[in-house]
């Protein structure tokens, strides 16, 4: 890398790079009717941000054999992203997928150390590319109705048991809520736990909307003080970036298609409403 940064400047450089790749999983997950334009553009800058990602790490990671490895991490990615929007590719002109795409040979055939050199260097000089959304695009929402969050009365409840909170929301434009939908609870030590709401927890009122009526059941034995837990809706998402299996491990100079085809798939989740504080006072145990 040209100029090293200092371990301040490297930090906040790899905070901007994760936050942007959260930024791309929210507009590719919580938009529904984006069109094949839009997704590249996404996917896109989702690649210039692991491309820097892996530009910081190659300033502190010591040992060849791991800056390797993300190096060949690094082309699979590119690879699957140009096998995924090839029709797309020319909406691409001047930005950072092409330039390395003229590089290419040189890129697959150079040390993992030229290759840091050449992607900081494309990063530079690539153009940069908007994003323009549809007219007809929504935006995935939740509103938890019950518990508000307001009420003074804390749920009581006998230590060392359970406690069950009734949960009900509105949900606005999720696509297929019984496998996206998530509830998450935040307990007073920091722990947070994920409840998957069954299907049948799930209405339909109309299009785009849906209802989600459901219990959560609270338990926790170390608390013997009143507290508050913290209660929100997530929404789940899986996303691809490659196709087919593993195969032998290639020479760093073959050329791309010689990659081996891992499994790239990232599964994350988005908060989806906002969250509310619930009021717990326990109770000892009777001996």
């Amino acid at each position: 890398v040209a100029a090293p940064l200092s371990l301040k400047q490297n930090a906040m450089a790899s905070a901007a790079a994760k936050q942007v790749l959260a930024y791309t999983y929210e507009l590719e997950f919580l938009y529904s009717g984006l069109e094949s334009r839009q997704l590249v553009i996404i996917h896109h800058v989702r690649l210039q941000a692991k491309a820097l990602q892996l530009i910081l790490s190659a300033c502190t990671t010591r040992g060849m054999e791991i800056l390797l490895n993300m190096c060949e991490k690094f082309l699979q990615e590119l690879e699957a992203f140009t096998r995924c929007f090839a029709v797309e590719l020319q909406q691409l002109q001047g930005g950072f997928v092409e330039r390395l795409l003229d590089v290419m040979p040189r890129l697959v055939a150079c040390k993992p150390t030229e290759m840091v050199k050449i992607l900081q260097t494309t990063l530079r000089q690539s153009a940069f590319l908007h994003l323009q959304l549809p007219e007809q695009v929504h935006r995935a929402s939740a509103t938890i109705i019950e518990p508000t969050g307001e009420s003074d009365n804390p749920l009581r409840f006998t230590t060392g048991l359970v406690a069950v909170l009734e949960l009900d929301a509105t949900l606005q434009h999720v696509s297929d809520p019984p496998n996206s939908i998530k509830v998450q609870v935040v307990y007073p030590d920091g722990q947070a736990h994920i409840i998957h709401p069954k299907a049948s927890d799930f209405r339909n009122p109309g299009p785009g909307r849906h209802r989600l009526i459901t219990e959560v059941y609270l338990s926790h034995t170390a608390w013997t003080e009143p507290c508050q837990v913290e209660v929100r809706l997530l929404l789940a998402y899986s996303a691809s970036g490659s196709r087919g299996g593993a195969g032998a491990r290639p020479a760093w100079g073959d050329s791309v298609d010689g990659l081996p085809q891992t499994d790239t798939t990232i599964e994350g989740t988005i908060n989806l409403s906002k969250p509310v504080k619930v009021y717990l006072m326990p109770k000892p145990a009777r001996r």
